[in-house]
């Protein structure tokens, strides 16, 4: 099979800055227990390297999970951002604490601080439930959320001139059709949300996928949000293409690749590039 592997891969900068602060923690604090308040980045393979280096992660309700460690036990934040008032409840409780926000992430939580501490109304656009959209509308009441899928209320916002501003691994493509509804509302909004370059450079790639392709596959996991929104888009754009969203090679072998010629592959910002090389490898035989 002729397979096209579509560029960039491997893992973003905020991924491995995240890698790099969870492995420092652990070398930093030896003899203590280490523990990450939810998935690091998300993916189950990085998920169980790190537990497989004794860093736990804890998936259970975070302020119940917080309160259940013990003083001079290690926590990490994750690279989505956290809610802003955990920080004070760790370090009530005697927690080591590192913070592993994605670099990206922790400058668009200080411009959110900034413009609510300036008197301006928010409206940051993002999925409900998402930690980094519970990090956002935890800074201030100032916030308000437009839902991706449930759009927002404006009558919330007083603000003739509110600040926009989105979740870093949105659909680049879909995003200015909300940024319009918004300025249909209010013309005087200021537009400062961006979506990540890594995010951006894969969504804006899947373009280059050859027309003739007649297997699409996206490797990441279910969670991971920028890997969902390339195979939303891959069904979009190639919607006479078989296209699959895939966590392993494991996967990849449970579809039925009979007669299928040519395949094109992309990949979720927080894939382990070895997965994808198994893939590649794997299909490049058949």
């Amino acid at each position: 099979m002729e397979v096209q592997l579509i560029r960039p891969q491997g893992y973003c900068g905020g991924v491995k800055h995240a890698i790099e602060i969870a492995l420092k923690a652990k070398e930093e604090n030896k003899d203590k227990k280490i523990y990450i308040l939810g998935m690091l980045v998300h993916n189950q393979h990085v998920i169980n390297d790190l537990n497989n280096n004794g860093i736990i992660t804890l998936l259970g309700d975070e302020i119940e999970e917080i309160n259940s460690l013990n003083p001079g036990d290690v926590l990490i934040f994750t690279a989505h951002g956290h809610d802003a008032k955990y920080d004070e409840i760790a370090k009530n409780k005697g927690l080591i604490i590192y913070d592993a926000t994605c670099p990206v992430v922790k400058n668009i939580m200080k411009l959110i601080k900034e413009k609510t501490d300036g008197n301006h109304q928010v409206i940051y656009i993002g999925q409900r439930g998402h930690k980094e959209t519970n990090a956002a509308l935890s800074i201030s009441d100032k916030v308000s959320l437009y839902d991706t899928k449930l759009l927002i209320n404006y009558q919330f916002i007083t603000d003739n001139s509110p600040i926009v501003i989105n979740q870093t691994t949105l659909n680049y493509f879909e995003i200015q059709n909300i940024y319009n509804d918004i300025k249909k509302h209010f013309s005087g909004a200021i537009i400062l949300g961006e979506i990540c370059n890594a995010t951006r450079l894969r969504q804006q790639a899947i373009a280059n996928i050859e027309k003739d392709s007649d297997l699409i596959l996206i490797v990441g996991d279910v969670k991971s949000s920028n890997t969902n929104k390339l195979f939303d888009i891959a069904k979009k754009m190639y919607p006479n293409t078989d296209s699959y969203l895939v966590s392993s090679i494991d996967d990849v072998k449970k579809i039925n690749l009979k007669d299928k010629k040519k395949a094109a592959i992309s990949s979720g910002a927080s894939t382990p590039e070895f997965i994808v090389e198994e893939i590649y490898n794997y299909l490049s035989t058949l």
